[in-house]
């Protein structure tokens, strides 16, 4: 990993395919790699927000510790994604911890380096502030979902989604079941419940950590829709 060309993993990145070649260098100056094995943490809820980050391959989990030892995951960054960057514009620390789920690369841009870009690049600014108006929309759709959804309802979703993000319809669980269900608001048991009532239906088979999605996209789309009637 330690040969990887960093001036080509920046200029890859889309937030960065339309700054020069200046900005491109002086950038490459402060921004390093950063290889974080599964299961280390990125940082911690509270630590000081100096840095955004970029996921170049990999998974990340960002959740909110709980006493109980049930953590919420709040949301899961994919390659290509970046993290922290509202808390550099706040000067709050982290409200969440990030962890890796997967061994993951990532690159770490100093506060002070991304102040400066923004300043220079309107374009980038633009897209960042598209990027962060995004994830904000994504939280409000998952409010929404909590709010209004019943179990049934957000598991289809859940499993809707992730087949199209997969492009398969037999979908890896990138989590395991009991954060699966903390990212959906539910208990581990309903979780359970409702995989159960879906294979008993003939609409999914379970192996380990595999759904395999038995029934046409249509005819799930039609369950859950019969789901918000019980």
């Amino acid at each position: 990993m330690s040969k990887i060309n960093l001036g080509n993993l920046l200029a890859n990145q889309s937030l960065f395919r339309h700054i020069s070649t200046f900005e491109l260098e002086s950038l490459q100056r402060e921004v390093c790699k950063l290889e974080l094995g599964k299961g280390l943490s990125l940082f911690r809820k509270g630590d000081h927000a100096d840095a955004s980050f970029i996921l170049v391959y990999g998974l990340v989990k960002l959740g909110i510790p709980s006493s109980h030892g049930s953590d919420k995951v709040l949301e899961l960054i994919r390659p290509g994604q970046s993290l922290g960057e509202a808390m550099l514009f706040l000067d709050e620390p982290y409200p969440f911890y990030a962890e890796a789920l997967e061994n993951s690369l990532l690159l770490k841009i100093p506060k002070m380096a991304l102040l400066r870009l923004l300043d220079s690049s309107p374009v980038i600014a633009r897209q960042m502030m598209a990027g962060l108006s995004y994830r904000l929309l994504g939280f409000i759709r998952n409010v929404e979902r909590y709010s209004l959804q019943n179990a049934t309802q957000r598991v289809i979703d859940y499993l809707l989604q992730t087949s199209a993000m997969q492009s398969t319809n037999d979908v890896r669980l990138e989590l395991k079941k009991n954060l699966v269900a903390s990212l959906l608001n539910l208990t581990p048991e309903t979780l359970s419940r409702v995989l159960h009532q879906l294979m008993d239906e003939k609409m999914i088979r379970v192996c380990g950590s595999t759904i395999h999605i038995i029934a046409p996209t249509d005819t799930l789309k039609s369950y859950q829709g019969n789901a918000a009637l019980s």
